[in-house]
Parts: structure tokens; sequence; C-alpha cells
């Protein structure tokens, strides 16, 4: 029992250290970014105007433009607010303005499972390391079926890139340099036909 309880408290506290809080704005009634993807146990924060608010809806009422709030979903005063990590499950999460909906305010939270991978993915499929590192990482694909394409980004925690790089394929390392980049914690991402991979890199 004293082993379960602390291995509880490990994982609560690894998820704590490692989580990220992604920030969305508006521009107008539109979310900036309207589509974010992040992982299990990171928070997201809604700085928007005074007169929007952000519910999640159903994807049925999200893509008719309604405004009918999910039971059990998240939700934020108008002004914004935090929509804390256990509020987002696996998954993708629909979200709009109530009052604006109508005209097309809304935006997509999709978060991935806590090793950053996509459901029908392997941990092992892709290493990065070391992580923590002064900018210099290296990247390994594993998974051969995964590496006949794939396509880098990396992105700041509000979605923007910072670097990229196209057409990855299985060999044992690729060398990422971002030296320059301000310290911080950062999403690398991968993407191929099927997969999407995700890692969070800190920079230190």
């Amino acid at each position: 029992m004293k082993k379960i309880l602390l291995f509880i408290v490990l994982t609560s506290y690894g998820f704590a250290g490692f989580s990220a809080t992604f920030t969305i704005n508006n521009s107008g009634t539109t979310f900036t970014p309207n589509a974010i993807t992040i992982t299990l146990g990171d928070n997201v924060d809604f700085v928007i105007g005074g007169t929007h608010n952000a519910i999640e809806v159903s994807l049925a009422t999200w893509t008719a433009n309604g405004n009918t709030a999910l039971s059990g979903g998240f939700s934020t005063p108008f002004g914004g607010g935090t929509v804390t990590a256990d509020k987002l499950t696996l998954g993708v999460h629909y979200y709009v303005c109530k009052p604006h909906a109508a005209f097309g305010m809304k935006g997509t939270i999709t978060v991935l499972d806590p090793t950053g991978l996509a459901d029908n993915s392997r941990k092992e499929d892709i290493s990065v390391f070391p992580n923590p590192s002064n900018g210099n990482f290296n990247l390994q694909i594993n998974n051969s079926q995964a590496a006949k394409k794939l396509d880098l980004g990396i992105f700041t925690l509000q979605g923007k890139k910072v670097y990229s790089k196209s057409d990855l394929q299985q060999q044992d390392i690729y060398t990422i340099e971002i030296p320059d980049l301000p310290k911080g914690v950062y999403i690398l991402k991968l993407y191929g036909r099927k997969e999407i991979y995700s890692r969070k890199i800190v920079v230190q």
C-alpha cells in the first residue's frame, strides 16, 4: 500500500513539475490561436475581452456554430480564466464563445497522452535527448513504419513555430540546434501521414 501511495505522489509531482500553461487570446471575434495541442496535465489560460467567454461544446454543436454547453465540460467567465488540467482529458475539446458562436468564434484543444504520443503511438517510437539541454538536442526515430516520412516542428507554448525540418526518415540520430532560443519549455512535434508525436523539450 505504501508503494502504491508513493507511486501516486511521485506521478503527481512529475505532472506538476512538467506541466505547462498555454495562452489563448482573442482578436475581435476570433480566438488566437484557435487550435492548440497540449499534453495531459497542462493548463490553458484564456486572456480575452470582457464581452467574450469560452465554453466547451459537443462536436455537433461546434460544427453548427451553436452555443449549447457540453454537460461536464469546461467554461470560463467573461474576460477569460484558466481551464485547469482536470477539465482537459485526453482527446479533442471543442469550445466557443457563447455570445459569438454564431459568428464562428470557436476553437479546439487537443490533449495528448502523458507520454506526449498519439493514442496509436508508443513511447519508444521516438527519443529526444538530452532533455533538458542548452539548445542542442538529439532526435532518434525508432519506428520504421512511422519514420517513412515525417515533418518536424518546434513551437513555443503560445503556438509560434520557431524551428522546422521536413522529410525526416529513420536514421541513427538527427541533431537539432536551437541554442539562440530563450530558456524555457517548447513543444516538439513530428507529423506523419497517420502519426502525431509530441514531446516537451526544455532549453536551459
